[in-house]
């Protein structure tokens, strides 16, 4: 838990750096314009305009951004290059997709039971070599221990004791000079090309759950990644104090295992899904009071466009007024935006008289 809070920490040190960055470089663009003998005005790249002035949109057609929110209406903030970068900002097109209603359920990562093996000798013996260790890769057939027989011979036979089954030692319980019989668990191999997630659903959600449905699973260490999976098992049996039912969902693995064992998930089971809408990616949406907005490219700038919302599911948010499909809206950086567009100077630079266009 320490680590996952570090992180944190860092991410949010990160961020506070970013939009310190990203100030800096409007005063110094103001403070430049000064010099040059302009009009004086505030220290500030953003400017109201006009909620109702007519948008050259892509494909020719005009069209007007509304004021969807009814607040402070619209705004632009203008960044350099390095600005951007700084922030990590990328910028998306608004499409035409359906919202899905989703089952939001909490999961642990597991191996599957036929994809795992606890490995044994089949004779008594010492060991002399020990040829894995934890996190090894093994194949099929490949040699972990070898020791000598301690059967009664003229000549103790070394035997070698290979793995049942490509995958990775998970644990090891075996040293050299150790003497062991056919009781003891050497090591435990589990084939992680695919994990299960298993989950528990309420008795009352059961109508909206089948064998073969989709399936979308995040992890704490990489809560941007979508791990796409099916249910693949559901059990027979009601657990008769917390009244739920296990299901298992398949997930198939990086190529470098990035999901392991007893991980933590969330898994977002879709069991429907909307009419279509124009939507965008959540992470674009910001919330100022009773006001939603996204921010949307310009040209070289970023117009601050208040929206009215629709349905959202775990990944998109339908908007129902404020955007049209196509629009390129700000989906990292836009929260490091909304942070500036909220600054005491940010209100003071106004124009509500020029039309926009992007």
């Amino acid at each position: 838990m320490m680590r996952i809070s570090a992180s944190k920490d860092l991410s949010f040190m990160k961020r506070v750096l970013a939009i310190g960055l990203i100030a800096a470089a409007v005063i110094l663009a103001w403070g430049c314009g000064q010099s040059k003998g302009e009009a004086a005005s505030p220290p500030a790249a953003i400017h109201d305009e006009s909620p109702g002035g007519p948008d050259a949109h892509k494909d020719g057609e005009p069209h007007t951004h509304a004021d969807a929110g009814g607040g402070e209406g619209t705004g632009t903030i203008a960044l350099s290059p390095e600005a951007r970068a700084n922030i990590g900002l990328t910028v998306e097109a608004a499409e035409v997709r359906r919202i899905e209603r989703t089952l939001t359920l909490n999961a642990t990562l597991e191996v599957a039971p036929d994809q795992e093996a606890f490995v044994s000798s089949r004779v008594q013996g010492k060991v002399t070599e020990v040829r894995a260790n934890v996190g090894d890769r093994v194949d099929r057939g490949q040699p972990l221990v070898l020791l000598q027989s301690l059967q009664i011979a003229e000549a103790p036979p070394v035997v070698a004791v290979p793995s049942p089954l490509d995958g990775v030692v998970l644990e090891r319980t075996v040293t050299v000079g150790e003497t062991i019989d056919p009781a003891k668990s050497l090591f435990h191999i589990g084939n992680l090309t695919s994990m299960l997630a298993g989950a528990e659903v309420f008795e009352a959600d059961l109508a909206l759950v089948r064998r073969g449905q989709v399936a979308r699973v995040r992890v704490l260490p990489y809560p941007e990644r979508v791990f796409t999976g099916r249910v693949v098992r559901l059990s027979n049996a009601i657990d008769p104090v917390r009244r739920t039912l296990r299901i298992w969902i398949e997930v198939p693995n990086t190529a470098d295992l990035k999901l392991k064992p007893q991980m933590f998930a969330q898994v977002n089971l879709v069991v429907s899904s909307s009419g279509a809408a124009v939507t965008v990616p959540n992470e674009a949406v910001q919330v100022n009071g009773p006001e939603r907005f996204v921010f949307v490219q310009n040209g070289e700038a970023f117009l601050r466009q208040n929206v009215i919302l629709g349905e959202r599911d775990d990944r998109y948010t339908a908007i129902k007024g404020g955007l049209v499909e196509g629009d390129e809206v700000v989906v990292r950086g836009a929260v490091e935006l909304a942070t500036v567009a909220s600054q005491p100077a940010a209100g003071v630079m106004q124009d509500e008289s020029k039309p926009h266009s992007h």
